[in-house]
């Protein structure tokens, strides 16, 4: 699974969300840290992405682990590892 961790009001977030068609990735997963989803806090400490989360947002984690921030740089994988 690959998670990608946006926030509400995130203009680089939104980007991505208005880029791409992030519905019909099946092997993704968009989660909003908003501090009503404790799931996406605890996925985001289990990848050890909380303090880079607090400088910089959006973040995608591959199935592989791999951390990928800013808006390029996730666009540019999804769209090449999209499924």
């Amino acid at each position: 699974m690959t998670y990608l961790f946006t926030k509400t009001g995130c203009g680089a977030c939104d980007q991505i969300k208005q880029s791409l068609d992030l519905t019909n990735m099946k092997s993704l997963r968009v989660l909003t840290l908003d501090g009503e989803d404790p799931e996406a806090l605890a996925l985001l400490a289990y990848y050890e992405c909380v303090s880079l989360s607090e400088k910089q947002l959006p973040i995608l984690v591959s199935d592989s682990r791999e951390v990928i921030v800013g808006p390029l740089n996730i666009t540019r994988y999804l769209q090449e590892n999209a499924s």
